[in-house]
């Protein structure tokens, strides 16, 4: 009796590996025979849900990786910079899982939403001809980030955020937007990135700009006022 693992690989290079056990015996003529034969997938554990301090890592991960990618483009150039960021893409978001549902912040017309790798990428860093709007997001000098989560809702596998990001760049100058994450726990234990919503906080319209023939007139209004009063 043997066990073990079995692992066979087909024609396009794609292993498996089965775990395997087999009993064999010698007949009377000398013949070995498999008496008995048990084969079956490893057994892989159930990934747990993810938690509130895996969604917090996770964000900080990501203001990690954005100023990383800005001090390498600072430092060491466009292509270093541009291969931060696909690390960041391919670790920290969902695209080899499906579509993932990303607005950014500075995105318009028929560009707006960025839900493959290459226009994921073509925003944080640009250089794509395909997108000619993009100046690159993650490129420019930024040096710190910081989350202010107002909630987090966890179901199962997957987290939601709200909040705001506030990033400062090497200049001392602090942008702020609207955020909104949510995160996936795939079935390797990673929390990546599967909608990422951005926008700049809503700016309610200024008052309108008062004009020299509206001061005009309060002033002659107030002289009326005056003299109506008097003969009142």
């Amino acid at each position: 009796t043997t066990t073990g693992n079995v692992i066979i690989t087909d024609k396009n290079g794609n292993v498996t590996k089965v775990d395997k056990t087999w009993t064999f015996f010698k007949d009377s003529k000398g013949t070995m025979r498999i008496m008995a034969h048990h084969s079956s997938l490893p057994y892989v554990p159930a990934v747990g849900g993810v938690t509130k301090e895996e969604v917090l890592a996770a964000q900080n991960g990501w203001g990690q990786a954005l100023v990383n990618i800005a001090t390498t483009y600072d430092e060491k150039g466009f292509d270093a910079a541009k291969a931060e960021a696909e690390a960041v893409l391919d670790g920290g978001y969902g695209y080899q899982i499906a579509p993932v549902l990303f607005k950014p912040t500075l995105t318009t017309g028929d560009q707006v939403f960025r839900t493959t790798r290459e226009g994921a990428l073509s925003y944080f860093v640009g250089g794509n001809p395909k997108y000619p709007s993009d100046g690159g997001f993650a490129l420019k000098g930024w040096r710190k980030c910081e989350i202010e989560n107002a909630a987090i809702f966890l179901d199962g596998n997957t987290g939601t955020s709200v909040g705001n990001v506030i990033i400062t760049d090497k200049d001392g100058n602090v942008t702020k937007v609207d955020k909104t994450w949510t995160f996936l726990k795939d079935a390797d234990g990673t929390v990546r990135i599967m909608a990422h919503h951005s926008s700049l906080p809503y700016l309610p319209p200024s008052p309108a700009r008062i004009t020299e023939s509206e001061v005009l007139a309060a002033q002659e209004g107030w002289g009326k006022a005056l003299v109506n009063i008097a003969t009142t």
